[in-house]
């Protein structure tokens, strides 16, 4: 019940500056931008969760494939069922089959990441297109599914170790930003861990709620204030998450 109400907190307010985690939605939702300029045809998005973007793309593209690990795809219980339930290494599609695919915040989550994309490469058409985000700095979660995370020159060289074409690599956040959303998901962790232990720290923290929120979003304030001074954003040493748009290689 409760992370039905986080997710629905979420949906209306994820972009905004009132979320604890307003920095990486805004990031995901870069990505999401890319794919609304992009996406056509028939488009597969590996590790879809929720498909909270779904609406968004719905018009844009011919077919729109939903696909999640039939075990994973529990934590997501309260949202739409994917199209295809698989492994992201053996997907159930013909190959050349796809004009556009997503892995928005899944390459961390997969043991098998080179596999992973050489099996995105294989349902793709030739020049196609690949969108992807994978974080670079940021708290273990999904547990106990969190395996890797990746710099700018990592996805590179996965790319192109997988048949893809890096055409576009932009890292996202800088150092005021990053220890912003630290501090915000470090305080979300603790709520979490307290809100297991008995009812009467759930009624506490309940009550506190508003305030908890309050803490994090002049976190958020400060972050954005303090970022303007800081400038990294070319180098990337301390980004959140890094964006790429790559190209499907001929073989």
């Amino acid at each position: 019940m409760i992370k039905k109400l986080w997710w629905r907190f979420t949906d209306t307010l994820g972009k905004t500056i009132f979320h604890p985690q307003y920095f990486l939605k805004n990031y995901e939702y870069q990505a999401v931008v890319e794919l609304k300029k992009r996406a056509r045809g028939v488009f597969a998005d590996i590790g879809c969760g929720r498909q909270p973007y779904k609406k968004e793309l719905i018009g844009k593209v011919k077919k729109y494939i939903g696909i999640d690990h039939p075990v994973t795809s529990q934590k997501y219980k309260y949202g739409e069922s994917p199209d295809l339930y698989a492994d992201a290494a053996n997907i159930p599609l013909p190959d050349s089959y796809c004009d556009c695919v997503s892995m928005i915040s899944v390459l961390e989550h997969l043991p098998n990441p080179e596999q992973a994309l050489k099996e995105a490469a294989r349902i793709m058409k030739q020049n196609s297109t690949l969108i992807l985000m994978a974080p670079q700095n940021y708290p273990l979660h999904d547990l106990p599914y969190d395996f890797f995370r990746y710099t700018r020159f990592g996805l590179k060289e996965l790319l192109n170790k997988t048949g893809f074409k890096t055409i576009k690599m932009k890292p996202l956040g800088n150092y005021p930003i990053l220890a912003g959303q630290m501090f915000n998901v470090f305080i979300l962790k603790k709520v979490e861990e307290l809100m297991h232990k008995n009812l009467i720290w759930k009624l506490v923290l309940i009550i506190l709620l508003p305030f908890i929120l309050l803490v994090c979003l002049l976190s958020n304030i400060l972050s954005l204030f303090t970022s303007n001074f800081i400038k990294d954003y070319q180098i990337g040493s301390f980004s959140i998450c890094n964006l790429v748009v790559a190209k499907k290689l001929p073989i």
